[in-house]
């Protein structure tokens, strides 16, 4: 086995300490572990973002905080869209979905002077520009090719969107830390060619930022330990591209040993024992209202004696009681 070697800076993620993760669908592999470990994480508020120039819009969306404009809305499928969103947030009401869109960012706008970590998630380095409205779009929503032109970004271009992510992020928290990963999935749509060119201007985009930031910025090899040290299909999901739930298990355990103390490790080993117990069906249903009780209780206790996790353990009892 290749052994990667893993950036070590221990407390950069706590419990009690704001995260963000942005960026594409391996963001919420490593976000969704993270909230199960009950740390404070916002997992990728805009839905899945691949490329540099999607995921500076967002930062900026987030920055400005500005009334969507309806004009700026598509339609398609029989739903009104945005192209700076994922089709989770799409509404077959034009005026639903610029409301929902504006109070949405301004949460996240009131969230940003909190944030002390962002986990920026960088997917392809090839994008798609909207013909009508020169736009870059985060999201195609399956709308017909011929309105949109494939372009590529560029090294430079990938290190300045992460230079200007630092800068909007610094305005309203000076001491935030980034944490930039390239994502292992494979994108075979472009031809397996293409795509190693996309995630070399990804890689030497993201060294160039890291390089001009090392006080803030730190990058975690995520791709090199899929495809360095794990090196094997057998880590791999059936379509060969994205990375099988062992891997993604595995990188976290990397994630975790380069960024959590000690103690934060081992708080997050209880944290996810008391997540599991919640989300436990029991089997009986003439036990089933003790069981669930016992859970709860047992969940507030974990909260009372550790504060840190009160929040995002709040959220996820409140989904256990809707979802049971």
């Amino acid at each position: 086995m290749t052994q990667v070697e893993l950036p070590s800076a221990p407390g950069l993620i706590a419990h009690g300490r704001p995260i963000m993760t942005i960026g594409s669908c391996f963001a919420d592999e490593i976000g969704t572990r993270l909230h199960d470990d009950l740390f404070d994480v916002t997992v990728n508020p805009f839905g899945a973002l691949y490329n540099p120039a999607s995921i500076l819009r967002a930062f900026r969306l987030m920055d400005e905080s500005p009334e969507i404009d309806c004009d700026e809305l598509i339609d398609g499928h029989g739903l009104w869209h945005s192209l700076d969103f994922h089709s989770r947030f799409s509404l077959p009401s034009r005026r639903q979905l610029a409301e929902s869109l504006t109070g949405h960012l301004r949460r996240l706008h009131a969230s940003l002077p909190g944030l002390q970590t962002v986990i920026i998630t960088l997917g392809s380095a090839k994008a798609f520009r909207h013909n009508a409205s020169g736009r870059v779009a985060a999201n195609c929503h399956k709308l017909p090719a011929s309105e949109f032109t494939l372009t590529d970004i560029s090294e430079e271009e990938t290190a300045a969107a992460l230079g200007a992510i630092l800068e909007i992020l610094r305005r309203h928290n000076p001491g935030v830390s980034v944490i930039v990963t390239i994502s292992p999935v494979r994108h075979k749509a472009y031809g397996y060619h293409a795509d190693r060119l996309s995630k070399a201007r990804l890689l030497l985009g993201a060294d160039r930022f890291c390089r001009l930031e090392p006080e803030a910025a730190t990058y975690f090899p995520a791709y090199e330990i899929l495809n360095d040290e794990l090196r094997d299909y057998r880590f791999y999901a059936d379509d060969m591209t994205h990375p099988a739930t062992s891997a993604v298990n595995h990188i976290y355990g990397c994630f975790a040993r380069s960024f959590f103390s000690d103690e934060t490790a081992a708080l997050a080993a209880r944290a996810r024992k008391t997540v599991l117990r919640l989300r436990h069906r029991p089997l009986n249903p003439a036990t089933a209202d003790c069981e669930r009780a016992a859970a709860v209780e047992a969940a507030r206790q974990f909260a009372e004696r550790y504060p840190a996790v009160g929040r995002p353990l709040g959220e996820i009892v409140s989904t256990f009681y809707i979802t049971s």
